[in-house]
C-alpha cells in the first residue's frame, strides 16, 4: 500500500507574524500594521492582513480546474504577495485603486504595489473587478522582485481609501505559512460548509458506498491508471444550494507533477454517483475528490492540497 502524505494548509489562519525591527521608524501620521489585526476606516471599510508570502504565482485561494493566475516576467523573478481580507461596510462600490495604494521598499528600492481581487467564491483572480456594497473579498497587494534580492527586510507603505497611512515591516527570510495539521476523521468548519474527512485511499474506480445489484461507477480514463481518492462528508449549513465545483478543489503533487481532482458527488441515499449536481440547503452528501495517477506511481510519496471556501487546509496522514 502506498504511503501518502496529504497536506491541507489553513489559509485563513495562516500568515506570518513578522518580527518588528528595533530600528523601524514610523512617522506620526503612520500606523504600524500587525498581521491578523482588524482595522476599520470610518465605518466604511474593514481590513485585515492574513498572509504574506513569496510566491511564483498570484492565485486565488480556492483553485479550480480553470483558475486564472498571474506569473512573474521570468524565472529570475518572484512575487511578494500580501493578502488582505477586505470587507466593504458601506453601500458604495469601490474600484481597487479607491481602496489601496502604496509601495514595498526592498534594498533601498521602491516597488509600486499592484492590486488583484479574488472572486466571491475565491476561485478566480481579477485586476479590474470592484468591491460591491457589503461584500467581503480577498485583495492581493503584490510586487515583483528579483529572486536574489529576497534575503532582505521589506517595508510596505500603504494608504487606505486615500485617507490613512499605514506601515508594515517584515523579513522576507522569515516569511512562511503557519500550518494547521489535521487528519482523517477531523471536522473542518467553514462559513457555509461543515466538512468531515472520511478517508483517503487508492481505487481503480469510484463506486457508491451502498451499491445495489445494478449501479454506475466512475473509472479511470486509462487501464494503466489508478485513483488517489479523498472522501469527504459535506454538510451544507447555508440557506442556498451549493455547487461543490465552486467551493472545493484538490491538487495532488508528486515531485513536480500536479494532478487536478475530479469531483464525484454521491446521491443522498448513497446508491449512485454523478460528476455534477448541487448539495441542497441543509443537506449532507458524500463527495469524492479523485486524482488519477499511473499504477507505476503507486509507491511514490505525494502531497495533497485541499482548497475550500477561501481556505487551504493541510492534513498529514501516513498509510502503509
Amino acid at each position: 500500500m502506498k504511503k501518502i502524505i496529504i497536506l491541507l494548509v489553513a489559509f485563513m489562519l495562516s500568515g506570518c507574524s513578522s518580527p518588528k525591527s528595533t530600528e523601524t521608524k514610523v512617522t506620526p501620521t503612520q500606523t504600524e500594521l500587525e498581521m491578523t489585526e482588524v482595522y476599520t476606516i470610518d465605518n466604511q471599510l474593514e481590513f485585515e492582513m492574513i498572509k504574506t508570502s513569496l510566491t511564483d504565482e498570484i492565485a486565488p485561494a480556492n483553485k479550480n480546474r480553470t483558475y486564472q493566475y498571474l506569473k512573474p516576467a521570468d524565472n529570475q523573478h518572484i512575487f511578494i504577495d500580501i493578502i488582505v481580507r477586505t470587507h466593504n461596510l458601506s453601500e458604495n462600490e469601490y474600484e481597487l485603486s479607491d481602496l489601496y495604494s502604496g509601495n514595498i521598499e526592498l534594498n533601498n528600492e521602491k516597488h509600486d504595489v499592484q492590486l488583484a481581487i479574488e472572486s466571491i467564491h475565491y476561485t478566480q483572480m481579477s485586476t479590474t473587478d470592484t468591491l460591491k456594497p457589503q461584500e467581503e473579498r480577498y485583495i492581493h497587494l503584490y510586487c515583483e522582485v528579483a529572486k536574489n534580492n529576497t534575503k532582505q527586510q521589506a517595508q510596505l507603505a500603504l494608504q487606505v481609501m486615500n485617507q490613512k497611512d499605514y506601515q508594515y515591516t517584515f523579513s522576507l527570510e522569515e516569511v512562511q505559512e503557519d500550518n494547521q495539521v489535521k487528519s482523517i476523521g477531523d471536522v473542518i468548519n467553514c462559513s457555509n460548509l461543515q466538512i468531515t474527512i472520511l478517508d483517503c485511499q487508492e481505487s481503480e474506480r469510484i463506486e457508491p458506498s451502498q451499491k445495489g445489484f445494478f449501479y454506475s461507477y466512475h473509472p479511470t480514463d486509462r487501464e494503466d491508471q489508478i485513483f488517489v481518492v479523498l472522501s469527504l462528508e459535506i454538510q451544507n449549513q447555508s440557506s442556498l444550494d451549493i455547487d461543490p465545483a465552486e467551493y472545493i478543489y484538490c491538487e495532488y503533487q508528486m515531485n513536480d507533477e500536479i494532478i487536478h481532482s475530479q469531483i464525484i458527488l454521491e446521491s443522498e441515499d448513497h446508491q449512485s454517483i454523478s460528476e455534477s449536481g448541487s448539495i441542497l440547503a441543509g443537506q449532507t452528501r458524500t463527495l469524492y475528490l479523485a486524482m488519477p495517477i499511473l499504477k507505476t506511481q503507486a509507491d511514490t510519496e505525494g502531497t495533497m492540497t485541499l482548497f475550500v471556501e477561501g481556505d487551504v487546509f493541510e492534513i498529514y496522514q501516513s498509510q502503509n
